[in-house]
């Protein structure tokens, strides 16, 4: 039986593979990608679809094709399939290696937590397929581990690994790994600077589902490569770097490599020093066939067809922030203004446009967006995700939404990005069918068990609905 059958891996949607984001990093170098609405997507690995079934649904103009060894997620997947009547969306239980010309042609390839995870033979065929299968203007997605960032968790990997030699049983496998762990992060000697590097790793290890565990830091392969040699093995089978999923990830704002002697040469020896000073450990990394011709040297102009949106940002004392810990300091108040204007449109990305008149004129407007994007503080997007910003008198959440509540706490917003419910407003999505009005949303949702009296829904039942609306789970 296969590993993915015996422990469930959780999948679900990842913004850094849907078309917009993989078209808009080919626009950003010169490429124009098939546009998003009528794309034709091939996910290798897909496990149940969690990350297939939201595009299909909001891009119902689109093809999309997912594989998976392990026949009990993708049967888990077809369920889901059948019940939101999908017709755009195959998901096979398959070999990658057996992908052949009856497959057809994409315009996007993902393949994500794949190529270190699997026999080199098959890592080989992985990379074949994509030339083989991609479209001209088509963009593969691939993801993978890599030095030196993951010397230390493979470390962790391989005493693990010696500690659960003789364990069969995937459970109890799971949990004597965790014991180590905790074991690792407590008993340690040797210096002190030692001590908290490994217990900080062991802590994140620790935090990371069973699933991952299993089938990430467990599994009998986990083979970790270097950039240059990835991008070597690339162009062994016709493709070329185009660039990373997140586009910051590309740059250098501080210059840090120019103190380096000899510098280096060309995009992939920078991206591998790049790697070097960072000490990154997984890469996003998007490939075109070798032919098409990039444009290195970033037009400001360009900024001018992206629409926008913000990281997880904060403002505060001057100063903006993002979920990866970068800082800018606000030397400028349009910057601000820009900013602002982002989060108040958050998560629906903003057309550069309409941030004109907060940055003063389209100049000073792509220097800012120029900046944002360095620094990791934006989104850049060629697709306006169709969301209902207003509540109507009948609300109607999507039928995926109100599907995925139903069993659970976590649903898919238009803008494919998970969204957290607590209880009551999981069982409010539920009644959001297009049928009932504002009055009778609170009287059937007062009347589900555990709920508060109608007398407490009524004051804030629009300040609910108007969060739904804002977090694009509401249709028109």
């Amino acid at each position: 039986m296969n590993a993915y059958d015996l422990v469930h891996y959780e999948t679900f949607p990842r913004r850094q593979t849907h078309p917009d984001r993989l078209a808009a990093v080919a626009r950003l170098f010169g490429m124009a990608a098939a546009p998003v609405t009528s794309c034709r997507v091939l996910e290798i690995g897909c496990g149940d679809g969690g990350n297939l079934i939201p595009m299909a649904y909001y891009l119902p103009g689109g093809s999309f094709v997912g594989i998976d060894l392990a026949e009990e997620p993708i049967a888990a997947g077809c369920e889901v399939i059948a019940a939101l009547g999908l017709r755009n969306l195959t998901l096979k239980a398959a070999d990658l290696r057996e992908i052949g010309p009856e497959y057809g042609e994409f315009d996007y390839i993902i393949a994500h937590g794949l190529y270190s995870w699997i026999p080199v033979a098959v890592r080989d065929r992985l990379l074949a397929v994509c030339r083989e299968r991609l479209a001209p203007r088509g963009v593969a997605f691939v993801s993978y581990n890599v030095y030196p960032g993951r010397y230390l968790p493979q470390m962790l990997r391989e005493m693990m690994r010696y500690h659960t030699r003789r364990v069969e049983d995937a459970a109890e496998k799971i949990g004597r790994a965790r014991e180590f762990l905790n074991f690792s992060a407590s008993g340690l000697q040797g210096s002190s600077t030692w001590q908290t590097v490994l217990a900080e790793e062991c802590k994140n290890l620790l935090g990371h589902r069973e699933g991952n565990l299993f089938h990430d830091d467990l599994a009998e392969i986990n083979d970790p490569v270097y950039f240059h040699d990835f991008a070597e093995h690339a162009a062994r089978h016709g493709l070329q770097y185009l660039g990373e999923a997140e586009p910051h990830e590309m740059f250098d704002p501080n210059d840090t490599l120019r103190t380096i002697e000899p510098p280096p040469q060309g995009l992939i020896e920078r991206e591998q020093y790049l790697d070097f000073v960072k000490g990154r450990r997984f890469r996003r990394t998007l490939l075109c066939r070798e032919e098409v011709v990039l444009q290195r040297e970033l037009d400001p102009a360009l900024f001018d067809s992206f629409l926008l949106s913000p990281q997880q940002l904060k403002v505060e004392d001057g100063v903006i922030s993002n979920q990866y810990g970068s800082r800018i300091r606000i030397v400028d108040a349009a910057v601000e203004r820009v900013v602002r204007a982002l989060l108040a449109a958050y998560p629906l990305p903003v057309e550069f446009a309409e941030l004109v008149a907060y940055a003063g004129a389209a100049d000073p407007l792509r220097e800012i967006v120029y900046g944002l994007m360095l620094g990791g503080m934006i989104h850049l997007h060629v697709y306006d995700f169709p969301c209902e910003e207003s509540v109507t008198e009948r609300p109607e959440a999507s039928g995926l939404v109100r599907y995925e509540a139903s069993r659970g706490f976590q649903v898919t917003s238009a803008c494919h990005t998970p969204v957290k419910l607590d209880e009551i407003a999981r069982r409010l999505v539920c009644l959001l069918d297009g049928t009932r009005d504002w009055e009778t949303l609170a009287r059937d949702l007062a009347a589900t068990e555990g709920a508060p009296a109608i007398e407490d829904i009524r004051p804030v039942l629009p300040h609910s609905l108007a969060w739904l609306a804002r977090m694009a789970l509401l249709v028109g």
